[in-house]
């Protein structure tokens, strides 16, 4: 089952290529660049693997569930820079590290510290063996946008993490110490599971959530941020705009445009000009006159197709809250590098506490894969 995550991986950020290019490795792929790599890679896969390995079985009897958390940061914070969420200007930038260098860091890893438990160190490596082949030796890579990349790299281990679950005998579970509630008390029955056609289900949503708000779907959901359209549209509600060709906007549509850096939602007036040449006029509803600025064909996003009342505030109070907490680390760096110092530090003194409180020779008596 890991080699075959690994796999479906694989393939999903081939098929994203097929639709976003692809570009070139930019790993030397001469004799002595290949033997160097592949010695590079291998040793630090191994080493990765067993230390992961090692820790996961020693660590998790008691509570496998914190263990595999704090192990999980623990290999993710060994590849992702802690001074990398201090080094950012801007939230924009800082999402695109989170969401690209932490998160599908932090995926991979909960997936590969899982497979430890239940299969030692060969199940990481079957796990993420294929990944560093293909990211190491791969001609080719995918060029994908920091958003599709987030995307594949949460989403598949996630669901991967989900179906292990699900098909991991009871037996299994019990003996590394999930323990589970059962249906009858007198005998152990098939233990209550999460279902997988569930967790399925949510991770679809979340995908239809953000190809919604990407636009691969081809329409754009906008929150409007302004007044200037009342009463067609007031600020909070959320703005469905559909791909739409400039010839076929007429008068009276309301559409979506660039305005140097920014997407405006106003009302069209009037149009002049034929076909190429077109300019269309627009006004805000509320506003008194026509917006001075002519919208050129290759500026227009889309049109209006319907609106939907006051959702959007919910993304305007989580900005908000966002930007102010944003704010308030930029302006004491130094608070925010001790808080992620102290957690950091009670991740190793957790670890720690718990590699000496192991049990006497645990792994050798209960763990077939390594023995004396």
């Amino acid at each position: 089952m890991a080699g075959l995550i690994a796999v479906v991986q694989i393939f999903v950020l081939i098929d994203a290529g097929l639709f976003t290019g692809f570009g070139e490795s930019p790993v030397s792929f001469a004799p002595r660049g290949l033997t160097l790599n592949f010695i590079f890679a291998l040793s630090t896969l191994l080493g990765t693997e067993l230390s992961r390995a090692y820790l996961m079985k020693n660590l998790s009897k008691k509570k496998p569930f914190l263990a595999l958390g704090i192990v999980t940061l623990l290999y993710t914070f060994m590849n992702v820079p802690i001074f990398g969420f201090l080094t950012f200007t801007d939230p924009l930038t800082f999402s695109k590290f989170l969401g690209t260098g932490f998160l599908t860091v932090f995926t991979e890893n909960l997936l590969a510290c899982y497979l430890a438990i239940l299969g030692g160190p060969l199940a990481s490596l079957a796990y993420r063996g294929p990944l560093q082949a293909f990211q190491w030796f791969s001609p080719m890579l995918p060029d994908l946008p920091w958003g599709y990349e987030a995307l594949i790299g949460v989403m598949i281990p996630t669901i991967g993490f989900t179906a292990l679950n699900h098909f991991t005998p009871q037996k299994l579970l019990r003996k590394i110490g999930i323990t589970t509630q059962t249906r009858n008390l007198r005998q152990f029955t098939k233990t209550k599971k999460p279902s997988i056609r569930g967790w399925t289900i949510v991770s679809v949503l979340c995908v239809l959530i953000v190809w919604t708000s990407t636009g691969l779907l081809g329409f754009y959901p906008t929150v409007v941020a302004s007044g200037s359209m009342r009463p067609a549209m007031d600020i909070g509600d959320i703005a469905i705009v559909v791909s739409a060709d400039p010839i076929e906007i007429q008068v009276g549509d309301i559409i979506q445009y660039w305005q140097g850096e920014e997407m405006t939602l106003h009302r069209v007036v009037e149009i002049t000009g034929k076909g190429d040449s077109r300019l269309f006029i627009t006004k805000g509803d509320d506003n008194p006159i026509p917006d001075t600025y002519r919208v050129l064909p290759d500026q227009i996003r889309g049109k209006l197709i319907f609106t939907i009342p006051k959702l959007g505030w919910i993304s305007i109070y989580t900005k908000t809250a966002i930007a102010s907490i944003w704010s308030f680390f930029s302006a004491n760096t130094i608070l925010a590098y001790v808080m992620l110092t102290t957690v950091t530090s009670m991740a190793s003194l957790y670890i720690i506490h718990a590699y000496k409180n192991r049990p006497h020779r645990y792994w050798q008596r209960n763990r077939g894969w390594l023995r004396k």
